[in-house]
């Protein structure tokens, strides 16, 4: 969409919307108390009021602003939100639901499969190939998806109709991972949680959080500064490590890289400053909103039996999902930490992890990093698995 179609595509309006949007919800809920935010929390609206907006044409889908707030936004956000990692205590806390990713995992993989099957009469020839690409998606990430689409030779007309695939029944699934707050006690049950396990999760959950909340301005711009310099120094390094396009760029070295230097970082003294958790949070709901604003819904239209595939495929990785919560006994918001870090990566999961329990994020980052180390082969494997039932 051009900037010249739309009311708003200044990038300071652009930006103030963006950074509005979040506070506008967030506030409405604290000022109203409406049961409606107990169904739909703000951070649903703050996905969903940009999409509106765009689809509106108030404001771009595409814009310079929304690249260059991604650029330093989600290596910042990475940085600051893994130096508050505890990895001994996120390890006793992760192990279990670990498995419940494993399983989510295999649940996209099986999925893919079984819409393919299904829905083969009805779907373009090389959609096998474009459900190696989604399942390298939903068990990694976008860059996940980049490599398996380029593995597979997936054709550029099909990779567009992933990503309108994944977008959309992303915005389906997303509210559901809030939602699920409200079961507790039931999937508790179900799981067979015990009520021992259960205070020995709150009592590894409690130590992953023992900074103050409170903020100094020299640790904000300490935390700023030292980001900055990071994403510099290592962009500067990662142009010059080995690269193919479409499989491994300058970008994916660089995340791969600050990711490591921030778990490195997070076993400092580096770890006790304040502000992290707040700066970082604010980044990921700016992030969130230019992200609703980018998805036009009206290119849904385009596909929908690949739209009703995917839809096959998250109902068979919620499934999975339920099944090893039962298997590794795991409560609901573990469960769905594990779901949201295959599906909607290392953006994502922070936002569903803090919205359930604040202390959680750094687990959530550390599932959704295994959910990149396991989407390259997975993703091949779904697709390969759906040409043989061709």
């Amino acid at each position: 969409m051009e900037n010249t179609q739309v009311l708003i595509s200044h990038p300071y309006a652009l930006l103030a919307i963006m950074m509005l949007v979040p506070v506008l919800f967030l506030n409405l809920e604290r000022w109203t108390q409406w049961k409606l935010f107990d169904y739909f929390p703000p951070i649903i609206w703050i996905f969903l009021f940009p999409i509106m907006l765009s689809s509106i044409r108030v404001i771009p889908t595409e814009s310079p602003t929304y690249d260059t707030f991604k650029a330093f936004g989600v290596p910042m956000f990475i940085i600051l939100m893994l130096l508050d990692v505890d990895l001994r205590s996120t390890m006793k806390v992760a192990l279990r639901s670990l498995g419940v990713l494993l399983m989510g995992a295999i649940g996209v993989v099986i999925g893919g499969m079984v819409a393919f099957f299904l829905l083969k009469g009805q779907l373009d020839p090389e959609a096998w190939r474009g459900f190696g690409a989604l399942a390298g998606s939903w068990i990694g990430g976008t860059g996940n998806l980049a490599a398996v689409a380029e593995a597979v030779e997936t054709p550029p007309t099909m990779i567009g109709i992933v990503v309108i695939a994944d977008t959309f029944i992303f915005i389906l699934y997303f509210p559901l991972l809030f939602a699920c707050k409200r079961w507790a006690e039931p999937f508790a049950r179900f799981t067979k949680v015990s009520e021992e396990e259960a205070r020995k999760f709150d009592e590894a959950v409690n130590q992953l959080q023992e900074k103050s909340s409170e903020i100094h301005f020299p640790d904000v711009l300490a935390l700023f500064g030292m980001g900055f310099l990071l994403i510099w120094i290592v962009g500067y390094i990662a142009q010059y490590l080995p690269a193919k396009e479409g499989v491994v760029t300058a970008k994916t070295w660089q995340i791969l890289i600050l990711t490591t230097v921030a778990l490195a970082l997070s076993t400092t003294r580096l770890r006790r400053i304040h502000g992290t958790k707040t700066l970082s949070m604010a980044l990921v709901y700016v992030y969130l909103s230019m992200i609703g604003a980018q998805a036009d819904i009206r290119q849904a239209t385009t596909a929908p039996y690949f739209l009703l595939a995917g839809i096959i495929c998250i109902v068979l990785h919620i499934a999975f999902c339920i099944l090893g919560a039962k298997l590794f006994r795991v409560n609901v918001q573990m469960t769905a930490i594990a779901s949201i870090a295959n599906i909607g990566g290392a953006a994502s999961s922070p936002v569903v992890a803090a919205y359930h329990r604040k202390e959680l994020v750094p687990v959530a980052i550390l599932l959704a990093l295994v959910g990149y180390a396991l989407g390259n082969y997975l993703g091949l494997l779904a697709a390969y698995g759906c040409r043989w039932m061709m």
